[in-house]
């Protein structure tokens, strides 16, 4: 009995060290980064989630940009749940650039906080992180290039 407590009460306490593990390395990007944002352009509701759309300039070559992105959420008070859309791009050289984005939100009050893994037509691929103000109706990105 005494050997089967001790085994218990290993495991236990292994358990615990690999979930504080898990919780101490957290995802954090790293590396290059640079800013988007951009400004509501429309937001629409169903009983199946949200729409929005979205414009703004872009540096780092994309020039001006315009987002549409269908919100889904996975719980019964709407706080959270995971994305697609499409970005289409038109630099001044007159090149332009397609885009899908998927990822995960969660709303905080009036904040959205979306996290988005985004592939482009030109091969470049971004992780980004952003915040959707409901009220200014402004939203805000650090993109971070992948290689």
């Amino acid at each position: 009995m005494k050997t089967i407590l001790r085994t218990s009460m290993h495991l236990f306490v292994a358990m615990g060290l690999a979930i504080a593990s898990l919780h101490a390395h957290a995802f954090e990007p790293t590396g290059d980064s640079f800013p988007a944002a951009f400004e509501m352009t429309s937001w629409t509701s169903s009983r199946e989630g949200s729409s929005l759309t979205a414009e703004g300039v872009v540096s780092e070559g994309y020039g001006k940009v315009y987002l549409s992105y269908d919100f889904v959420s996975n719980t019964a008070d709407r706080s959270k749940g995971s994305f697609s859309g499409n970005l289409r791009s038109i630099n001044q050289d007159g090149v332009m650039i397609a885009a899908t984005l998927q990822g995960i939100w969660k709303r905080d009050g009036k904040t959205v906080y979306m996290y988005t893994l985004d592939a482009f037509s030109n091969g470049d691929m971004i992780y980004a992180e952003g915040v959707i103000d409901l009220i200014e109706g402004t939203l805000n990105f650090t993109a971070f290039p992948m290689e």
